[in-house]
């Protein structure tokens, strides 16, 4: 049993970079499948917005023909009467209009709802994308405290810990010249 507990701390580091990845994984794929899913009521709804013109076109097109049988009756009944023959093609217009108007603002409506599907899609993957990256600079760090990344430990409010300085001698010390780095002056 006292073989197990060190075996499990010195794979925890590993543990924590693969919990990382999957991690990073699950966000991408769930922003990816919000974004579809989003893209796919976008075309729902722009197929929603064609079919209300088209139908507002053919209402109007079938009141239109009534409006012109009323008005064959109106004239069956009495021919001289001109002023109610032309009220009845007026208000016969305006119904037609009425519905062609209702129509397109029904499909108006539709595309807005298009757009904000698709703005909401975007949303959701660039949310993606941030989490993933959180979760990578998460995961990073994890591996750099546990000293599995390079030797490399985290810093302290008091300065440099562990062996960094033995990459890069300047940064526990405070950069000084580039003749540290270069070896001649520049």
């Amino acid at each position: 049993m006292s073989a197990v507990i060190p075996a499990i701390t010195a794979a925890l580091p590993y543990i924590k970079a693969v919990s990382s990845v999957v991690s990073i994984i699950g966000t991408l794929k769930g922003a990816r499948a919000t974004q579809d899913a989003a893209n796919y009521n976008a075309q729902v709804n722009l197929n929603n917005a064609n079919a209300a013109r088209l139908t507002a076109k053919e209402n109007a097109r079938r009141q239109k023909r009534l409006g012109l049988k009323r008005q064959g009756g109106l004239r069956a009944l009495d021919p001289d009467k001109l002023d109610l023959l032309e009220d009845s093609a007026i208000e016969e217009e305006l119904q037609v209009s009425t519905l062609l108007h209702a129509g397109e603002v029904k499909a108006i409506g539709s595309e807005n709802t298009a757009r904000l599907d698709i703005a909401k899609g975007m949303a959701a993957r660039q949310s993606g994308y941030i989490g993933a990256t959180g979760t990578l600079l998460t995961g990073t760090s994890d591996l750099v405290e546990s000293g599995v990344l390079g030797g490399l430990t985290s810093t302290t409010s008091a300065g440099m810990s562990g062996n960094i300085s033995n990459y890069y001698p300047d940064l526990a010390t405070g950069y000084s010249s580039p003749t540290s780095y270069y070896g001649q002056n520049i």
